[in-house]
């Protein structure tokens, strides 16, 4: 059971859509990994990647749920019923410790891979980390008042996807701010994307990228900062498909203090920014 509260505690949004698809399945059920995935999404609308999906099955394994059988899964219908308490009180219990405990600093590594990774080499990795493209989303998902976007490059597949979670924080308040390098000629397809955001005016596209030669003021950092630094995201990965997709990017998830202080230099950053109109 060590496992599945290590995973409550560390993923407190994972386990739950998972055991809610289990409790449609019957006793015995055999399904691969990737099955179980098809139209699984979380409470913000994401859908799992496939390192979170492991890591809900691999919880569910340690509780007795789920039975590995070769490549696929086996259902234990019973013990996901006679757990159903247990597990309730395992993730109220949690929210409780939560709630009265102070706010502990923490630091995660995440990364993303080339796809043709030797899988010893990708194994050892993604013991060590989280993946870089669904921790970054999380941290955009999890704002309720505002969000900073910074990266020097950004290109139409990312944008889309980014452009498509950040209207649904709009309609609910959000304020947000994106950051890039941003010349006037901006590519078409970056532009109809962006366009989708602004209308609103809650939404700001800013560039920074000033001067020639060696007077250039501009940034090669890539950043997305939540509520005033409540949570943050830090790494190298560019707004692009192929640094979340297809390169070795890494990146690290910060709160707290240095989460903060993040937060503090980007608003300084914006305020040397231009406006940008798509």
């Amino acid at each position: 059971m060590k496992e599945y509260v290590l995973t409550a505690q560390k993923y407190p949004w994972l386990l739950g859509p998972v055991e809610d698809v289990l409790r449609g399945q019957v006793q015995g059920t055999f399904q691969s990994s990737s099955r179980l995935m098809r139209g699984l999404r979380l409470s913000n609308g994401r859908p799992l990647s496939a390192d979170e999906m492991l890591i809900a099955v691999n919880a569910l394994c340690d509780l007795g749920v789920l039975t590995r059988k070769g490549s696929d899964y086996q259902l234990d219908r019973t013990r996901l019923d006679s757990t159903e308490e247990l597990r309730k009180g395992i993730s109220l219990t949690i929210e409780i410790l939560r709630d009265a405990s102070p706010t502990v600093e923490e630091t995660h590594l995440c990364v993303s891979l080339p796809p043709a990774l030797p899988a010893a080499a990708e194994h050892v990795i993604r013991e060590c980390s989280t993946d870089l493209r669904s921790s970054l989303l999380d941290v955009i998902a999890s704002a309720k008042h505002s969000l900073i976007l910074a990266s020097p490059f950004w290109d139409a597949g990312t944008t889309n996807e980014m452009v498509s979670l950040l209207n649904k924080k709009l309609t609910v308040g959000v304020r947000v701010w994106i950051l890039g390098r941003f010349s006037k000629d901006l590519p078409a397809s970056v532009r109809s994307e962006l366009l989708r955001i602004v209308d609103g005016g809650q939404c700001s596209i800013l560039s920074w990228f000033e001067g020639t030669g060696n007077e250039t003021q501009t940034f090669h950092f890539k950043a997305v900062i939540a509520d005033s630094g409540t949570r943050a995201y830090m790494g190298s990965a560019n707004m692009t498909v192929s640094s979340m997709r297809s390169r070795m990017e890494l990146g690290v998830i910060l709160t707290g203090t240095a989460a903060a202080q993040l937060d503090r230099i980007l608003r300084v950053v914006i305020t040397m920014a231009t406006p940008v109109q798509p």
